[in-house]
């Protein structure tokens, strides 16, 4: 009985497929492929002005460490306890920039993927 229910469903998919005009269908993939590309462009900012503003918040507790432990005379002990907090701060950017990059690459790729499905099946429409 599913089978029967799914077997009906794919059967009205092709027939509204077949009753679509090809150049409409063609427009709207493209139409979707701009707005995903429009999106990742968006998202890129996004990701560029929050690494611009980590880098400089990063820049400015560096620059903060520094003029402490300038001021300060301290024990050695103190002075790498110092170092151990903004060694493990940096790496923590350092993973947040990592994951900012993957997320980057996956976003381009899967826009890149969806510009490849709706020229392929231009490029066999038009030939």
């Amino acid at each position: 009985m599913g089978s029967l229910i799914y077997g009906e469903y794919e059967n009205r998919k092709r027939v509204r497929a077949v009753e679509e005009d090809p150049s409409e269908r063609l427009r709207y993939r493209i139409s979707r492929v701009n707005d995903a590309f429009a999106e990742a462009a968006t998202l890129m900012d996004e990701l560029r002005c929050d690494l611009e503003s980590q880098q400089a918040a990063r820049e400015a507790l560096l620059a903060e460490a520094e003029r402490q432990r300038q001021l300060l005379t301290v024990s050695k002990e103190e002075a790498e306890k110092i170092r151990q907090i903004l060694t493990s701060e940096t790496k923590e950017t350092i993973r947040a920039e990592r994951r900012q990059q993957w997320i980057f690459f996956l976003l381009s790729f899967a826009a890149s993927a969806a510009a490849s499905v709706p020229i392929g099946i231009w490029v066999n429409h038009i030939s």
